[in-house]
């Protein structure tokens, strides 16, 4: 295979474009799939008779391998070849979803469980981690910033699209769509990303030999765990989730027509809110390049807390510029963390960076369902969700604390504080 060239200033080379390409589709078919079982939900229990209890274990199942998975799969990809894996779970995407043409509840619960949820898990954000690891060694916040963007646009600028081809075409038909999609990125893949061999990575500290997975993973990460970093990121990462996916996506639509918003309301919000997404993530991903880490971080959490302790007062079920003026907000500072996230865990842990991210990354979908599960508590408490947006503000003012309090040491130091 020719060597590949990686360009270290000024515009990308043509390998480096390829890459971006291919990983951006990639991870835009995955996010596809990670809301589309609350569409199918709907329609299943609507058209074929299915209580919700009879898909929720493979919902359940789906969303423990999406968090679990990406560990694992950082380290299949660096052995057996980055664009081979990504193209094994984009399969098990496409094979799942003709399965699931097919309902049967026993069926769709063990490949949405397993199939779907270790295909979209093995293209997390820990899968653009190592492509930026990779392939971006000195524009790891840019790139980063442009991949989890496509992870937005994946997961809810399609959904309003699926939404609409479902009702004209049936709940078949987004399942089609987005596998459709997974397979383009099938032939994206093949014809644009290949393995380079002349990445200079001087804080690369690959194993020698022949490793186990024990050797990649597990020890990685406990070394990890001996730095007080790691458990800072965790943190803010528990955080991070319950705030964001943990109340916005679990409860913000039932709170608004609580209030007396439309349904059609409270998605435009949320449609908002994934919009400005994009924005938000593509600048964090810039400035992560340029300035202190920390105090980009300490801005989203700040601006988020600000806005989600203003809510109670405007969540009044009027749609008027308040409530647009919180969806712009709120949604550019929504996933602004993931970028400055990424690049320190490459910084500081070197070629471990993106495994670790992939075990960070899980404690934000620990984060988030704790706090669903908190928010449906709270609700049947108080009989009301006010109480859900005050917790959520202070956890996001106490993670500008514990930014404040870390410090986000070389690799150098991080080896020798283990």
């Amino acid at each position: 295979m020719p060597t590949a060239k990686i360009s270290r200033a000024g515009s990308l080379s043509a390998p480096q474009r390829g890459a971006l390409i291919a990983c951006m589709t990639s991870i835009i078919a995955a996010g596809s799939y990670t809301t589309l079982a609350g569409l199918l939900t709907t329609e299943f229990v609507a058209e074929i008779g299915w209580g919700v209890d009879t898909v929720g274990p493979g919902i359940g199942i789906n969303m423990l391998f999406y968090g679990l998975t990406a560990p694992f799969s950082i380290y299949v990809m660096r052995r057996y070849g980055i664009a081979r894996v990504a193209n094994i779970a984009l399969a098990m995407l496409v094979t799942g979803s003709l399965v699931v043409l097919f309902p049967q509840p026993v069926v769709f619960n063990l490949v949405w469980g397993f199939i779907i949820g270790i295909g979209t898990g093995c293209l997390t954000m820990a899968y653009g981690g190592l492509i930026v690891k990779t392939w971006f060694p000195n524009r790891q916040g840019t790139i980063a910033g442009f991949l989890v963007a496509s992870s937005v646009f994946g997961q809810f600028a399609l959904l309003p699209f699926w939404s609409e081809v479902m009702q004209l075409y049936g709940w078949r038909a987004p399942l089609i769509g987005s596998a459709l999609i997974a397979a383009c990125a099938i032939g994206i893949n093949a014809l644009f990303l290949r393995e380079p061999e002349d990445v200079d990575q001087p804080d690369r500290a690959a194993p020698t030999g022949k490793t186990h997975l024990y050797q990649e993973v597990f020890k990685s990460l406990l070394t990890a765990m001996r730095t007080r970093i790691f458990w800072s990121l965790v943190v803010l990462f528990l955080i991070c989730g319950a705030t964001t996916n943990g109340i916005m996506w679990s409860h913000f639509t039932m709170a608004a027509t609580i209030c007396g918003l439309t349904v059609t309301a409270a998605s435009s919000v949320l449609l908002l809110i994934g919009i400005f997404n994009v924005f938000g993530t593509t600048l964090s991903g810039w400035l992560t390049d340029r300035i202190d880490v920390r105090t980009i971080l300490t801005v989203a959490f700040l601006v988020r807390a600000l806005t989600l302790l203003w809510l109670p007062s405007i969540l009044v079920g009027v749609f008027d510029t308040r409530i647009v003026t919180f969806a712009i907000i709120f949604g550019v500072m929504d996933v602004a963390t993931v970028p400055p996230i990424i690049a320190i865990c490459n910084r500081v842990y070197g070629y471990d960076g993106p495994s670790i991210f992939g075990w960070i990354n899980a404690f934000h979908q620990l984060g988030a369902g704790l706090m669903a599960m908190s928010g449906s508590m709270i609700w049947l408490v108080f009989g009301n969700y006010d109480p859900l947006w005050y917790v959520s503000g202070v956890l996001c003012l106490m993670a500008c604390v514990v930014v404040f309090t870390s410090s986000y040491a070389p690799k150098t130091q991080v080896q020798a504080q283990s």
